[in-house]
């Protein structure tokens, strides 16, 4: 069996593909992890703090509130990108195995189908005739042409299928513990500390830590928008206006509505 010879890049090295691989789970459920970390703490700790502000609530709760957020919304992250993708790659393998049923009982249909589809990227007819007639030359032609098949059919490679699952839940959980620890930093803080030291007037220390909470929020959301858009063809300070603005969106309704329920409630 004849091996192709590996492409040179201009040095004479053998050349990569500089791409990153995005078909993985763990990437997609860092970033979603880390946005939904940020956003959902955000918007309970404003949700919790309102009711605070108006003397309703003790600023403790919010601590609590914000800490026990962060591990339930980590482990719900964790479990359902863990069920998510395992059920995904079960899907997907038990779909290519059925495509793999079909090429070695209907060979002439699905040899036809894949010219027709090489015929579409723009092969004449002969030459997509041959392409496949060297592929069934090869030994391991049946997994050469299932090969070509996913490919077509659902986008994906056969060694990079889908992701690890428990990759991807370790990932969501920490990007979501990551990003909801952010507001709540200031909150680690009791005013009771910062009233003793007389840095702030009295009755400022929960004004103090909404601004720092609101402040830090933003800064991690535009930078998380930034990152997100640098390499692509987007404006990456469009993009992090993007996500900050969104990330203050859903706080701020969720500030007015636990206002309006702690006042409902008083």
């Amino acid at each position: 069996m004849e091996h192709a010879e590996p492409l040179l890049g201009e040095s004479g090295e053998p050349w990569t593909n500089p791409h990153s691989n995005v078909s993985k789970g763990a990437t997609r459920a860092a970033v979603l992890g880390c946005l939904d970390g940020l956003v959902s703490n955000l918007c309970l700790i404003l949700g919790v703090m309102a009711p605070c502000l108006a003397g309703r609530m003790a600023e403790s709760r919010v601590l609590f509130t914000g800490a026990a957020g962060i591990f339930a919304g980590a482990f719900s992250m964790a479990v359902g990108e863990w069920l998510s993708v395992s059920a995904e790659n079960e899907y997907l393998k038990g779909e290519i195995e059925a495509e793999r049923a079909h090429i070695e009982d209907h060979r002439d249909e699905e040899n036809e189908e894949l010219e027709s589809y090489f015929v579409e990227q723009g092969l004449r007819k002969e030459t997509a005739r041959s392409v496949v007639a060297d592929l069934e030359s090869h030994p391991d032609a049946t997994s050469k042409l299932l090969s070509f098949h996913t490919r077509f059919h659902w986008g994906v490679e056969m060694d990079e299928l889908g992701g690890s699952p428990a990759v991807a839940a370790v990932a969501s959980f920490c990007a979501f513990a990551a990003g909801g620890i952010v507001p709540l930093l200031p909150w680690t803080v009791p005013c009771s500390l910062v009233d003793r030291s007389k840095l702030l007037p009295p009755g400022g220390c929960l004004y103090a830590k909404l601004a720092i909470t609101i402040f830090l929020s933003l800064l991690t959301a535009f930078a998380v928008g930034v990152t997100l858009t640098w390499s692509t063809p987007s404006n990456s300070v469009r993009g992090g206006l993007r996500y900050a603005a969104a990330a203050m969106m859903a706080a701020g309704a969720t500030y007015v509505i636990g206002y309006a329920v702690g006042s409902a409630l008083d």
